[in-house]
């Protein structure tokens, strides 16, 4: 096995997770990553929070085969996943709007551990249609460095890694929770679990510090939310760069505003509203449907934060993140100007 599954121990999780609606976490331990290049001396991976579901999918992971033109977007969950896989899948496919818009992202890009984490639909293996798909396949992962394909670190496709300010992760995060799987604590028990590390993929630091530490040539390429958020454009011609793409300048002024915030949130192919739609009625909350609070994609600012999370709350992720990443350097990945 290449996996331990260890229970929880945390006495507020055990004693509150059912009342909050949480899943029944389990604490998945990789005993096998020799092979990852993280390069960090004595680098081990820790134990990541997932369920007890992903017990049947991980070693199928693991296992995979490995394309060379694979396209792998890693990011932790809310850090602008959405939105970069619409950006990257265009600008790999020739700005093919027509297939965009009527050909779902999810069908396009689809999120390769989903059946591992979330009951789904009668019939739908979003891993097996991962593995179906016809070359290039553009695959979605929010796993940590040591829970991906061993084949990644032979074959070596392309990665992209997205990261975004810890308290805007945590303010999406909770949103999404709510309205996608039914969470029903409060923002500050979500923030403060988030803190012990007992949320979907955590710990949190770990998982963008790997990513961002791994020796991996040239075939990876790192991204920032914050930074789209500030330049779209400049972001647009470093990603036409690391795909060998080139378009001129009035093609990226369309590409900017099809990926604007107002254009994504109407666009059914990448909007998600049919998952929504089916997540609220399978928590008997269908009266949510067209609540601008319960959307996939929801507000998409970059310092939204600021007029939602209390001042104590923001400090106390301030405090996390300097007692998780205690090199100054490395404290600049996750900047919140």
């Amino acid at each position: 096995m290449a996996f331990e599954y260890l229970e929880i121990e945390d006495p507020v999780y055990k004693a509150t997770w059912q009342e909050r609606a949480e899943d029944d976490y389990v604490l998945v331990k990789p005993t096998d990553y020799s092979m990852i290049p993280v390069t960090w001396p004595d680098w081990k991976p820790e134990q990541c929070c997932l369920n007890k579901r992903f017990k049947a999918l991980a070693d199928r992971i693991k296992n995979m085969d490995v394309r060379l033109d694979d396209v792998w977007l890693i990011t932790y969950p809310k850090s602008g996943t959405t939105w970069c896989q619409e950006m990257i899948w265009l600008i790999c496919n020739n700005l093919d709007y027509e297939k965009a818009n009527n050909v779902q992202l999810t069908d396009r890009f689809p999120f390769m551990e989903i059946n591992g984490l979330r009951e789904l639909p009668p019939g739908m293996d979003r891993f097996q249609a991962t593995l179906s798909m016809e070359s290039p396949r553009f695959i979605k992962t929010h796993l940590p460095v040591a829970f991906l394909p061993d084949q990644i670190w032979t074959v070596k496709p392309r990665l992209v890694h997205v990261r975004r300010n810890p308290k805007a992760v945590a303010v999406s995060y909770y949103h999404h929770s709510v309205s996608l799987h039914g969470y029903k604590g409060t923002m500050d028990q979500f923030v403060r679990s988030m803190l012990n590390e007992l949320q979907y993929y955590s710990p949190y630091h770990r998982h963008v510090l790997e990513y961002c530490n791994l020796e991996y040539e040239d075939d990876m390429l790192h991204l920032c939310y914050e930074d789209m958020k500030r330049d779209l454009k400049g972001t647009l011609n470093q990603v036409c760069k690391f795909f060998n793409k080139a378009y001129s300048e009035e093609q990226l002024a369309t590409l900017a505003q099809h990926l604007s915030f107002e254009s994504m949130k109407d666009n059914s192919a990448v909007n998600a509203r049919q998952w929504v739609e089916y997540c609220l009625k399978k928590t008997d909350r269908a009266d949510k449907i067209k609540d601008a609070n319960y959307q996939f994609i929801r507000r998409g600012e970059s310092d939204g934060w600021k007029s939602e999370l209390s001042g104590e709350l923001a400090q106390e992720i301030d405090e996390w993140t300097r007692r998780m990443v205690t090199e100054p350097e490395q404290r600049e990945l996750f900047r919140c100007d």
